[in-house]
C-alpha cells in the first residue's frame, strides 16, 4: 500500500538506491518468467486462476497460492474442486495442496522444468493446442532465420515489423508492429497466418521457420524419457499429464507463488504461461484471467497511447511491463537525480561487467551491490559510492533474505552510520535498528488509499477501515516519510509534487485536507489528508460523491462495477485489446529476452524460445546421481498459519495453533527410512549442514512419508531470533541460516534451494 509513498520519497530525497521485498525470491525471479509471455508484471494481484470453472487443474511448484493461504484462490479452487475438476500436484512434499489433489506427483526437486518441457513437446507434436488462438493472438506464426552464429533473429522489415507466411501458401504478409490480432497485414487485409512456414522457406537466402516450428525444434531432445532420468517420474506419467491437459479444457496451470528456489525458475514459469496458453486459455472462463483493475489500466493506458498523450501518473496509471519499464528507467540513470547517481545495483553490475566479473542483466530492487557498497567497493565515474545509511520499512531482511549473516553484517558495519526501522512488531530485523519508528497494524489505521479490489475477478473498488483505535504511541508511514523528508532535505513541497506525478493524488487538495485533520488526528493527519482526496478521486470517476462511496465501501466492503463476464467480453486480453508485451500478442518468443540476448547475454537463461535451464546442487554431478548416506534435496515453504519471514508467529491465537501442530510446523521434515539408516528417531535433536556452504543449524526431526525420500522440508516461518518476541522466540529452524547467498543472471533470484544439505543425530 506505501510504494505511492515510498517511490515519491525516494525521488524527492534523491535516493536511486530500493531494495523491494520480495522482488529476488518473488516478484521478479517467478513472476518475470510469466511476464515474459503474457506481459502482466505482479502476479499474484493480476492473474487469476478460475478454478471454479477449469476441468483440470495442474500445480507445478506451488503449495502457497492455495495451502498458505490465499483466500481468495483457497475458496475458487475449493469450489473448483467441488464441480468435479481434477487436480494433479507436482511437489516433493504432499503438500496442502498435494493433499487435496486427485494425484501427487513426487517429483526431484529442482527438475520441474524438464517435466514442462516434456509437456510441451508431447503437447506441441501431437496437436494439443488452440490452433486458431496461436494463429491470431500470439506470435508463433512470426518468422525467424537463424544468422551466421546460429542465434535466432525474427525476419522483420525495415521499420520492425513481424514478417508472416500467409496459410496454404508461399506468400508473405507484414504485420503490424504492436496488435493483439494477425489475420489483417499492414495494407489491411484480412487473411490467416499459418503456424508453419512451407519446408525450405527462403527469404533474402535466409532459411525461414515461424516460431512454432522453431520452438519444436528446440523441444525435440526433450522426450518424456529424457526428463524421466531427471525428474523420477516415468516418461508414461509425463505423457499423461499433457494429454490429460491438452484434452480436458477448459484447463489451468497454475502460475506459481514465490519464485526464488533455483536458477531455471524463471524459465518455469516462461513455459507454464506457454503451457496455458497452446491451450487458449489466456482470459477465458476456466482458465487463467486477468484481474479486472490491471485489464482497466491497460484498457486506459492503450487508449491513451492511441490518442498520442503522455501516461500521467505513471504509477498508478501503467500497466503490466510498461509499469516495469518506467521504474527499471527511474533508479538506472544517474541523469533523474541531482547528483547523477544510479542506484548501486546498476553501478555494480557495470563495474562487475566491466571487470569480467558475473553481473546481473536487470538488477531491479535487488541487493546485489548493497555490501559492496558499504564496504566501499562500488564506484561509479571513478569516485566511491558509499552506503551509510539504511531506512527499512515493512521488511524483515535478517529473517527473509538470504543468509541471515548477510544483513547482520550490513547494518552492523562500522561504515553503517544509521539503521532506521519502521515496523508493527520488533522483529529479528528491528534488534539491528539505531531507530525504530512504530507502525500501525492493519486493524489500527485506515488506509490512504481507494483502489482497485486486486483479487476480484470482477472491477470493484475497495479500502481498508480500522476496526480499533491505535494502542500504542505509533505513526502512519506517509506521515512518516513527510517527516524525514523535512529531516533530510527539507523537499516536503517536491516530495508532494513527486506524489502528483507519479500517482495523481493532486498537491493542493491535499495540502487544503490536511489543514483540516492536523486539527482533528494527533496522529496520521497527512494519511487522513491522502485518503480524503484518494476518495474525492475515485467517486469522481464513478459519478458518485465521496460521502456515497464511503458509506457503500463501509456498508458493503466493495463497490462493484462491471462483472467478469461483461469484461472479458469486450476487453478481453489478447483477444480484444493487446497485452503490454513488445508486441502486444501473448509471445512464445521472448521480446524481453530477445534484447537482452542481443546484449551479449548467451546464458540459456536468456533463451527467447523455451528451453532448458541446468541446475546443479553438487558440483560435477546431475541431480539423479545418487546422493550421499546422509545427504539430501533441501526444499522448504510457508504455514497455512504464518506468512513467510513474518512477526505475525507471534501473534498468540496463531502461535497456539502452531503450537498444536508443532512437530510438523516447526521440525524437519526427514522420510522415516532415511532416517532409520542414520539412527535418527522421531523428534530428536539433527544438526544440518549445507554441503555448498559450509552454513550449519540445529533442528528436530518429524519422521513422516509425505516427503520424498531424497528430500528435506522446514516450514519457513519460524526461527525467530529477537526476545522481544516472546511466543515464538527459539522455536523451529530459520531457513536462511542454511542458505547461502547465491543469485541468477537476470534479476539475481535467489538460488534458495540449489545444493543440498547433511544430516546428523545431534
Amino acid at each position: 500500500f506505501y510504494m505511492n509513498w515510498a517511490v515519491p520519497f525516494a525521488m524527492a530525497n534523491g535516493i536511486p538506491n530500493i531494495i523491494a521485498s520480495p522482488m529476488q525470491h518473488c516478484v521478479t525471479t517467478g513472476h518475470l518468467g510469466t511476464d515474459s509471455v503474457t506481459g502482466n508484471f505482479n502476479i499474484h494481484d493480476e492473474i487469476l486462476p478460475d478454478f471454479d470453472n477449469a476441468r483440470y487443474i495442474l500445480f507445478v511448484a506451488n503449495n502457497a497460492s492455495i495451502g498458505a493461504v490465499s483466500t481468495c484462490r483457497m475458496v475458487r479452487f475449493a469450489q473448483g474442486r467441488k464441480n468435479g475438476a481434477k487436480v494433479v500436484a507436482l511437489d516433493p512434499r504432499r503438500s496442502e495442496t498435494a493433499a487435496k489433489a486427485d494425484e501427487w506427483i513426487a517429483i526431484r526437486p529442482g527438475t520441474d522444468l524438464p517435466f514442462l518441457l516434456a509437456m510441451m513437446r508431447v503437447m506441441m507434436e501431437e496437436g494439443y493446442y488452440d490452433a486458431p488462438f496461436l494463429k491470431r493472438h500470439t506470435n508463433m506464426p512470426f518468422l525467424l532465420y537463424r544468422d551466421d552464429v546460429g542465434e535466432w533473429q525474427p525476419l522483420v522489415d525495415d521499420e520492425g515489423r513481424p514478417q508472416v507466411v500467409m496459410e496454404g501458401t508461399r506468400e508473405l504478409r507484414t504485420l503490424k508492429k504492436f496488435s493483439n490480432d494477425n489475420r489483417t497485414d499492414i495494407e489491411g487485409r484480412t487473411f490467416c497466418p499459418d503456424l508453419k512456414a512451407p519446408e525450405g522457406l527462403q527469404v533474402d537466402g535466409k532459411t525461414v521457420q515461424t516460431v512454432f516450428q522453431a520452438q519444436l525444434e528446440e523441444l525435440h531432445e526433450y522426450t518424456p524419457e529424457w526428463a524421466a532420468v531427471s525428474t523420477g517420474i516415468k516418461a508414461e506419467t509425463i505423457e499423461r499429464i499433457a494429454r490429460e491437459f491438452g484434452t480436458s479444457r477448459p484447463a489451468i496451470i497454475d502460475p506459481g507463488w514465490h519464485g526464488a528456489r533455483f536458477g531455471n525458475i524463471m524459465m518455469l514459469r516462461r513455459v507454464q504461461a506457454m503451457i496455458q496458453a497452446l491451450t487458449g486459455g489466456i482470459d477465458t472462463i476456466g482458465g487463467w484471467i486477468q484481474a479486472a483493475e490491471y485489464r482497466h489500466k491497460a484498457k486506459e493506458m492503450f487508449k491513451a497511447y492511441d490518442a498520442g498523450h503522455e501516461i500521467a501518473a505513471p504509477m498508478a496509471n501503467l500497466a503490466g511491463m510498461h509499469f516495469a519499464k518506467m521504474v527499471i528507467g527511474a533508479v538506472s540513470k544517474g541523469e533523474n537525480f541531482s547528483h547523477g547517481k544510479p542506484g548501486w545495483t546498476w553501478a555494480w553490475a557495470a563495474q562487475q561487467k566491466e571487470a569480467g566479473a558475473q553481473s546481473i542483466a536487470l538488477p531491479v530492487m535487488t541487493d546485489t551491490g548493497f555490501r559492496e557498497s558499504i564496504e566501499g567497493k562500488v564506484n561509479f565515474n571513478g569516485e566511491p559510492y558509499l552506503t551509510r545509511a539504511t531506512i527499512i520499512n515493512a521488511a524483515n531482511p535478517v529473517r527473509h533474505y538470504y543468509p541471515d549473516t548477510y544483513w547482520k553484517e550490513c547494518l552492523s558495519h562500522e561504515n553503517m552510520e544509521l539503521v532506521v526501522v519502521i515496523d508493527v512488531l520488533p522483529s529479528d530485523t528491528a534488534a539491528y535498528a539505531d531507530v525504530i519508528l512504530p507502525n500501525t497494524t492493519y486493524l489500527e489505521r485506515d488506509e490512504p488509499a481507494v483502489y482497485g479490489n486486486g483479487v476480484n475477478q470482477d472491477l470493484a473498488l475497495t479500502t481498508r477501515y480500522a476496526a480499533i483505535d491505535p494502542l500504542y504511541d505509533t505513526e502512519e508511514t506517509p506521515d512518516m516519510l513527510y517527516k524525514l523528508t523535512e529531516i533530510i532535505s527539507g523537499e516536503t513541497e517536491s516530495f508532494l509534487d513527486w506524489i502528483e506525478t507519479l500517482t495523481g493524488l493532486t498537491k493542493l487538495p491535499v495540502k487544503a485536507h490536511w489543514e483540516e485533520t492536523r486539527q482533528i488526528h494527533k496522529k496520521g493527519s497527512f494519511l487522513a489528508a491522502c485518503r480524503r482526496v484518494a476518495f474525492e478521486q475515485a467517486a469522481k470517476k464513478i459519478h458518485k460523491s465521496a460521502a456515497e462511496l464511503d458509506h457503500t465501501l463501509r456498508t458493503r466492503g466493495v463497490y462493484h462495477e462491471e462483472d467478469k463476464v461483461h469484461l472479458i467480453e469486450h476487453a478481453g486480453m489478447p483477444r480484444k485489446m493487446p497485452v503490454p508485451t513488445d508486441s502486444g500478442r501473448i509471445e512464445f518468443f521472448s521480446g524481453l529476452m530477445y534484447s537482452l540476448r542481443s546484449a551479449g547475454r548467451t546464458e540459456p537463461n536468456f533463451s527467447p524460445l523455451a528451453t532448458n535451464v541446468p541446475i546443479s546442487c553438487r558440483t560435477g554431478r546431475n541431480m539423479h546421481e545418487p546422493l550421499a548416506e546422509d545427504e539430501f534435496y533441501f526444499t522448504y515453504g510457508k504455514t497455512p498459519t504464518v506468512s513467510h519471514g513474518s512477526t505475525n508467529s507471534n501473534n498468540p491465537v496463531l502461535a497456539a495453533i502452531n503450537r498444536f501442530k508443532n512437530d510438523i510446523y516447526k521440525h524437519v521434515w526427514i522420510h522415516p527410512e532415511r532416517a532409520e539408516v542414520l539412527g535418527i528417531g522421531q523428534g530428536e535433536r539433527i544438526i544440518l549442514s549445507n554441503s555448498l556452504s559450509g552454513q550449519r543449524a540445529e533442528g528436530n526431526a518429524y519422521l513422516t512419508r509425505l516427503i520424498r525420500p531424497d528430500t528435506l522440508f522446514i516450514y519457513s516461518s519460524f526461527g525467530v531470533e529477537n526476545p522481544a518476541l516472546t511466543q515464538i522466540q527459539g522455536e523451529g529452524t530459520a531457513t536462511n541460516k542454511l542458505i547461502p547467498y547465491q543469485v541468477e543472471p537476470v534479476v539475481a533470484g535467489f538460488k534458495s534451494q540449489e545444493f543440498t544439505l547433511r544430516v546428523q543425530k545431534a
